[in-house]
């Protein structure tokens, strides 16, 4: 059975981030649908699911690798600054009242990690070597 499936999928593009994306997006609409059940907006959420689902197996099952990876590509780079901020609330999270502060570089927005209690300092981005002034 699993050679079966194997063979069937050679060729084809397959699941990637995109995809990812797609599904777990109708995962969220799946369960607020149930919420609006009865209502216009339960039903065209419940098109829109649908819509989702196709979106999502027609790019697994496509054979045009070509487009489905120029499609991934446009949408990590879209999706790239949601996913760095993301990072930097995490990373300043774990770093709330600890011994060093977080800092964004103001030109190449850098995370620079910088100690904390040390007054007004001049801190270089490592990246771009651009210098700016902080208080700690």
């Amino acid at each position: 059975m699993r050679n079966r499936i194997a063979r069937f999928m050679y060729g084809r593009y397959g699941n990637d981030q995109l995809g990812n994306f797609l599904f777990g997006l109708y995962l969220v609409v799946f369960v607020v649908q149930f919420l609006f059940r009865k209502s216009p907006v339960g039903l065209v959420l419940m098109y829109l699911g649908y819509g989702l689902v196709i979106l999502y197996f027609f790019r697994v099952l496509s054979r045009n690798i070509y487009k489905r990876s120029a499609e991934n590509q446009k949408f990590l780079r879209a999706f790239r600054p949601v996913k760095n901020y993301v990072h930097y609330l995490k990373m300043k999270w774990k770093e709330r009242g600890g011994s060093k502060k977080l800092y964004r570089c103001s030109k190449c927005q850098q995370i620079i990690r910088v100690p904390r209690g040390k007054g007004k300092i001049a801190i270089t981005c490592p990246k771009c070597h651009f210098e700016f002034i902080k208080k700690t």
